[in-house]
């Protein structure tokens, strides 16, 4: 199907599978695909336009929900691309004359396992292998599970929580075993008055893992793998594709249609959050220990990994990091699954053997550290339009290139945006596809990054 239009797209099948399992095709009736990825999401979706005329399927299959569809597709380089999705709801019917139309939403079938779904059994383990027993045992999948190997040992009741909330709520505890051979250069701020106690320990390191789903299978590895291109000890991917913002296509398939930035740092929002400094406090029920921590990324910008080549936080982020915007307060306890004879404490001052408990609480290693990251990644965030690329997935780095918009004379010198252009993380994704007269497809892509400049370049963050 090669030619000229790096848009095009050809529906190969479309086939629906009633709740007996027959086998109807309904390529002639799919007018529209509009396929959705998200890194904020745990499953897949899409909704395919349905023009019916005379066969009726809503009554005559009937469709009633959580039918199987499988939808094939071939690019403009003649690759096949197969989508196995499940209906979880009809709407937008039209009738004109002996026809209708109307949208077919689609899902994952693990999204549908996962609403009826309450899990109370004792979950024990590594987060990594809690998260691939859960996606097998209970939501029954047999897609890829690609996964890191995580920190600390985790032991707890769900209560009856759906399989997705538990993973979500699982990722944002988890520490990469990467974390622990990041080499710490903290650099000290200059601190200022906070009213708050002196008597403080300092926090380091990094957490939080992202959780999703994209045509590769289930993900579930750290922000810092996603945010690294391989040359660090988070061992991430270099960018899959390249593109670059043209006046005119000429036929090139990686050109920018269209692209605009939709966040570009939010000051009060990342203060709120405390994104830039916090102050844990912990308080131990079991021994009555009272602890300080400060959290300050700053001192922690080197131990993660970044996108662009921008080495340290901004000036005035700088100054913000000084003191704490944000202050919490937990309660820890290291005797809950423990029924040793010592202490189940692992902290040395309160147990000078190794017989401490095998399910410590750490929520100091990783609250404060799982916030700042989750915030500080979606610095900046732009969004893009691109002729129909299907091999794009969420989870993947691209490298954009943008045009200088400084006065003409310096854009002779240097014609790329040295600052915005770089490597991005792909946030999310539609693949929109529409087969009528000129059957076509584009791919929009949300595009997140935590600081400036390209990978061989230098910033001019100060």
């Amino acid at each position: 199907m090669s030619n000229n239009n790096t848009s095009s797209i050809e529906l190969l099948d479309a086939f629906i599978y009633d709740v007996r399992g027959k086998k109807h095709n309904i390529r002639g009736a799919v007018t529209g695909f509009f396929y959705y990825e998200s890194i904020d999401k745990p499953f897949i979706t899409a909704v395919a336009n349905i023009l019916d005329s005379g066969n009726n399927f809503i009554s005559t299959l009937p469709i009633q929900g959580g039918e199987q569809v499988i939808i094939r597709i071939k690019d403009v380089e003649d690759e096949i691309f197969t989508y196995n999705l499940s209906v979880w709801k009809v709407y937008n019917r039209v009738f004109n004359k002996n026809a209708q139309t109307y949208n077919l939403a689609l899902i994952s079938r693990e999204a549908l396992f996962n609403e009826g779904v309450r899990i109370t059994q004792q979950l024990k383990g590594t987060p990594d292998k809690i998260v691939e027993d859960i996606l097998k045992d209970y939501l029954n999948t047999d897609k890829k599970i690609h996964k890191q190997n995580t920190k600390f040992q985790l032991n707890f009741y769900p209560q009856g929580k759906k399989a997705h909330a538990i993973i979500q709520s699982i990722a944002q505890k988890t520490v990469p075993n990467t974390s622990g051979n990041v080499k710490e250069t903290a650099e000290k701020t200059n601190e200022t008055k906070t009213g708050l106690s002196g008597d403080t320990s300092t926090s380091a390191g990094t957490a939080g893992f992202l959780f999703f789903e994209n045509a590769d299978g289930f993900h579930f590895k750290s922000i810092d793998f996603y945010y690294s291109d391989g040359s660090d000890v988070f061992q991430g991917d270099a960018p899959a594709f390249e593109y670059q913002a043209k006046p005119e296509s000429s036929g090139d398939r990686f050109i920018i249609e269209e692209y605009m930035f939709d966040n570009e740092m939010n000051l009060i929002e990342q203060m709120r959050s405390g994104t830039f400094a916090s102050h844990l406090v912990t308080y131990n029920w079991s021994t009555g220990y009272y602890e300080e921590h400060r959290y300050n990324l700053s001192e922690n910008f080197k131990n993660m990994a970044h996108l662009g080549s921008q080495d340290k936080l901004g000036s005035m982020q700088k100054t913000l990091a000084a003191n704490p915007s944000r202050i919490m307060s937990v309660v820890v306890d290291h005797e809950t699954w423990f029924d040793g004879e010592g202490p189940g404490s692992v902290e040395p001052r309160d147990n000078d053997s190794s017989q401490g408990s095998s399910f410590p609480d750490y929520q100091k290693h990783w609250l404060a550290q799982s916030i700042a990251r989750h915030y500080f990644m979606q610095n900046q965030k732009m969004e893009i339009t691109v002729p129909g690329n299907l091999k794009l997935k969420v989870g993947q780095k691209i490298s954009i290139k943008l045009p200088n918009m400084a006065a003409e004379t310096v854009r002779k010198k240097q014609k790329i945006d040295e600052e915005n252009s770089g490597t991005y993380l792909v946030s999310s994704l539609s693949h929109n596809s529409v087969f009528l007269n000129n059957t076509t497809c584009t791919t929009k892509v949300e595009l997140i990054r935590d600081v400036n400049g390209m990978k061989d370049g230098t910033s001019n963050v100060k």
